[in-house]
């Protein structure tokens, strides 16, 4: 980006650091668009009745939140979207208006910007084929995949069996099978709350239509 784009968006954004399991927005925070600074959070979607899915893992350099760029005053959602941190996070805070005259006049922010959202419909186009196609151990892999985070040289996925469950559309029995049938073929390790994965191109390869 130009300086002049810089300091604009410097001018009207703030840092803000956020502990683990700390909301960044969704319900009683601001919606704003953000830029993952360090760390790493999770775009979560919840239902009415409490249910929730993990959708997406985003650490340093990811943007969350452009719709808010554009849409100021957003529709009532069928699901409520929240991003939280899974562990201590920077996060830089943006002003939607300020960002988006800020792209308007540099092109590589247009770009960037560009890329991200690219990178959101394909989250959502993978989803919908996750649903449409897969199996449940295909679905399953996939989201174990596209979750992980690396902890102290391993991918880790900090996610409970029922979260996991909501995440893929099943039930917490089917998911726990699964997950036996993964951690007996060396893919993954489990433990309370945690899943541990052992073999990335195995799991691909499981997540494989």
């Amino acid at each position: 980006m130009s300086a002049s784009a810089i300091a604009e968006l410097m001018s009207a954004a703030r840092s803000a650091v956020y502990d683990c399991g700390e909301t960044v927005i969704g319900a009683n925070r601001p919606h704003t668009p953000g830029l993952v600074v360090s760390g790493h959070v999770r775009l979560i979607v919840k239902a009415h009745d409490g249910r929730e899915a993990n959708l997406k893992t985003m650490g340093a350099g990811a943007m969350f939140g452009l719709i808010y760029m554009v849409e100021s005053d957003p529709r009532p959602a069928r699901v409520e979207r929240s991003v939280v941190a899974i562990e201590r996070s920077v996060v830089a805070l943006m002003h939607g208006p300020t960002l988006r005259r800020a792209a308007a006049r540099d092109s590589e922010l247009g770009m960037y910007l560009f890329r991200n959202l690219a990178d959101s419909a394909n989250v959502l186009a993978d989803a919908a084929g996750q649903f449409a196609f897969m199996t449940v151990r295909q679905r399953l892999a996939g989201h174990l995949l596209g979750l992980a985070v690396e902890v102290r040289g391993g991918l880790v996925v900090e996610a409970t069996q029922q979260q996991l469950a909501s995440s893929v559309g099943s039930v917490r029995e089917v998911v726990a099978r699964t997950l036996r049938d993964l951690r007996s073929e060396g893919l993954i390790r489990v433990a309370r709350g945690r899943v541990t994965l052992l073999d990335r191109d195995g799991l691909a390869a499981s997540a494989a239509i």
